[in-house]
């Protein structure tokens, strides 16, 4: 069928679509293999329900035909449908294995070379599917049957499900696996001359049992725009975005977290509210449509200011900023790495435009504390997270950055009106229990120096210590600890994990005490080098819930002045 655009479609069998003088290949820009056990599952029993005479249809892939030099097999870009050519592979490769090991070597070699390899008119030998930077060399391990140097992957997985599949399947049932795929299994395969065509239908299109992501999504509207419109700049579109996908997608389980954060963080065009992943491309495309022409902002412009934005996102999570001086670039990355302690992937947000707008990095660090402090209270207080917190980092970065000088202050006058009074923090850390994680690590580090001037503290070294065990009531090995605190199991389990009863110790001390009573940690405590837990030692004769309290008291009131603005 001819559409008279540029278009063919026609459905085939996959030994036709496997057997064309074509290679197969994915571009950088597409997303990695992404199916799962469900899609593997599915296709999986709908090729075996195939009966006699019976075709099964598995959707559609959508291609640009490239045409390579005289001597070279002409190229067809998929657009659409790489989850399904790829997992098709797979199993081919499965079988491959399967008849190897059941030396079958004619029917191998003839999976081999008719559906995983093309050769060219010089017997030049090409895979019949490459797949994008992200996922070739797995792939190719596979074709190559280095299996050993299959990373961890979903490509892996797909191949090791399928393999268990047949396992237990003899050369007759292969090979009617092996029909049933090549022969009663369809699809059509839409071929176009060029961008505007395939990006059109791409749109409409979806893999099997995997929505097309906002990223997805993102992408392919874009590309659509600069192929209709040729007063844009395609390539430049189009080369852009492979960066920034090659510089994000290794980083992030969920590449449309960068995307969000640019959109929030970006000055123009200025968005002042949050973008949820269910907002995300919506958000986006009213961007394009509507609001980079009224800022002034061309497509291309914006695409590669968002490039310039993933590489300063990309050294935010690397904690790897290179932007200033060799004091400020370790003063910086040192607070990132103090930040990271208390998952801030939502303040990437403000941490993006931060960097992005401030070029000392004195002023860096001022904004950077404001910040710790916010995030601090706002956890320590059960504030909510999700949208509420997305749209006060997308209103810092439209309101306080008009002044370099002014940031931290802006910052400071924002947050004061929206984070925990100093008597909320201070009864929510009376009261709350605190997580055994590296949030808690942290504040017990920032109260050791801050507090009681420690300077021994060294991030890889103190481990929190609970100075009456968790398990007092419920361990033998504690059977002097229920009289020494003179309160109720019940009393106890709300306050076991209260500041309080947490402080820092070297390993080696907190191994030796083990399951000690108060009196013997005591004098541990006191050869510390940590001169809060010296503090114990010293200043207490006995643990009980009183004192878990008192002490609790103390170092809230402590947490207030250290994260105070």
């Amino acid at each position: 069928m001819s559409s008279g655009i540029g278009l063919t479609a026609t459905e085939d069998r996959i030994e036709s679509i496997l057997t064309r003088q074509y290679r197969y290949t994915v571009p950088d820009y597409q997303r990695r293999y992404a199916w799962n056990e469900e899609q593997w599952a599915a296709l999986w029993s709908d090729i075996q329900a195939i009966e006699e005479g019976d075709t099964h249809f598995v959707g559609s892939i959508v291609l640009i035909e490239r045409s390579q030099g005289l001597n070279d097999l002409d190229q067809l870009e998929v657009v659409d449908g790489q989850q399904r050519l790829t997992t098709i592979s797979l199993i081919l490769a499965v079988m491959r294995q399967k008849y190897l090991n059941e030396d079958l070597e004619k029917q191998a070699d003839s999976i081999n070379d008719k559906y995983l390899w093309q050769e060219d008119i010089d017997t030049a030998r090409y895979p019949n599917l490459s797949l994008s930077k992200f996922d070739n060399d797995d792939y190719r391990a596979v074709l190559d049957q280095r299996f050993d140097k299959v990373s961890d992957s979903n490509l892996k997985e797909g191949f090791q499900f399928y393999a268990n599949k047949m396992d237990s399947l003899d050369a007759e049932e292969i090979n009617e696996i092996r029909n049933k795929l090549l022969r009663s299994v369809t699809a059509v395969s839409i071929t176009t001359d060029g961008e505007q065509s395939a990006f059109r239908l791409f749109e409409t299109l979806n893999d099997r049992g995997l929505e097309l992501s906002a990223v997805d999504l993102m992408k392919n509207y874009v590309f659509s725009t600069a192929a209709t419109d040729p007063s844009i700049d395609y390539d430049r579109i189009r080369d852009d975005w492979e960066a920034i996908v090659e510089q994000i997608v290794p980083k992030l389980s969920k590449p449309s977290r960068f995307f969000r954060h640019y959109i929030m963080s970006a000055s123009e065009p200025d968005h002042d509210g949050d973008v949820s992943d269910y907002k995300l491309y919506d958000t986006f495309q009213d961007i394009v449509d509507n609001k980079l022409d009224k800022a002034g902002i061309s497509l291309e412009e914006y695409v590669a200011d968002m490039l310039r934005s993933a590489s300063i996102y990309s050294d935010l999570i690397d904690h790897s900023v290179s932007k200033y001086d060799s004091n400020g670039n370790a003063a910086v990355n040192d607070k990132l790495d103090d930040l990271e302690m208390l998952s801030i992937t939502q303040a990437r947000t403000i941490l993006l435009r931060i960097i992005d707008e401030l070029d000392s990095a004195n002023r860096v660090m001022e904004a950077l504390r404001v910040l710790e402090a916010f995030v601090i209270r706002w956890k320590a207080a059960n504030y909510p997270t999700g949208g509420e917190i997305d749209r006060i980092y997308s209103r810092a970065c439209s309101e306080c950055f008009d002044d370099e000088s002014e940031v931290a202050d802006e910052l400071r006058d924002l947050f004061t009106d929206r984070w925990p009074s100093d008597g909320e923090f201070r009864t929510s850390l009376e009261n709350k229990r605190m997580r055994l994680n590296d949030q808690t690590k942290y504040m017990l580090i920032r109260i050791e120096e801050d507090y009681y001037d420690g300077s021994q503290v060294d991030f890889s070294e103190p481990e929190r210590e609970h100075i009456a065990p968790r398990a007092a009531f419920s361990a033998k090995k504690y059977s002097a600890w229920p009289v020494q605190l003179d309160m109720t199991e019940g009393e106890f389990t709300q306050v076991r994990d209260r500041l309080g009863n947490l402080t820092l110790l070297e390993p080696d001390r907190n191994a030796s005490i083990g399951a000690d009573p108060f009196e013997n940690k005591k004098d541990v405590y006191s050869t510390s080098e940590y001169e809060m837990t010296k503090a114990v030692g010293e200043d207490y004769d006995e643990w009980s819930g009183e004192n878990i309290d008192t002490r609790t008291k103390e170092l809230a009131q402590a947490c207030v002045n250290i994260w105070s603005l």
